[in-house]
């Protein structure tokens, strides 16, 4: 899976990315600061989903939502078609009632004003994930082997029965080596993805 977090806040960012990483060891997170390289950036690394600032410091991003969704009106058989159905979640300060409407109208799938909790934030995007189908295709089946057993939808690994206590990077490193089970890994993938 793949994120677009579109933040000119390197703080937020960096905060969002630590979240995601954390629930979604797998998940890539890409970001821009600014609303014109976003746009681009949503056709060359096509994002499962967008996390969208609407105070950037270039162009609105009510307006870097108005181009994701423009396209929605053309032939299904169109490449560009697929952008109208990508999620989008607004993340902003602004949490006036005429705003959330705006984002909203303009196909936003969701709209949360900050400050948000980790959990909250987690819960709206797993929403619209599940939605588009993307929750289920990654892959929550448990894995066992010999007397290891990862819960994956929980989070949880378990050594003959007993439930074995990981930190969140001994947890990310375990979910790489058994998603790629029966397959070589190098140790420079495994730190890259960790």
């Amino acid at each position: 899976m793949k994120a677009l977090v579109i933040e000119d806040d390197a703080n937020i960012l960096e905060a969002i990315s630590l979240i995601f990483q954390l629930r979604w060891p797998e998940m890539e997170v890409v970001s821009s600061p600014l609303g014109e390289e976003s746009i681009a950036m949503v056709e060359t690394e096509s994002p499962d989903v967008v996390l969208l600032d609407i105070n950037l410091p270039d162009i609105s991003g009510f307006q870097v939502l108005s181009e994701i969704r423009r396209f929605s009106d053309l032939p299904v058989l169109t490449e560009i078609r697929r952008f109208s159905d990508l999620p989008v979640l607004i993340i902003t300060v602004r949490g006036e009632e005429t705003d959330k409407v705006r984002g909203l109208e303009l196909g936003a799938d969701d709209y949360i004003v900050k400050p948000f909790s980790h959990l909250e934030l987690l819960a709206r995007v797993k929403a619209v994930l599940r939605r588009s189908g993307l929750v289920a295709a990654e892959g929550t089946e448990p894995f066992s082997s010999g007397g290891l057993r990862i819960d994956f939808a929980q989070r949880k690994v378990f050594l003959k029965d007993r439930e074995v206590k990981l930190t969140p990077i001994e947890y990310q490193l375990l979910y790489h080596l058994a998603r790629s089970a029966g397959q070589f890994v190098s140790s420079s993938t495994l730190v890259y993805k960790i």
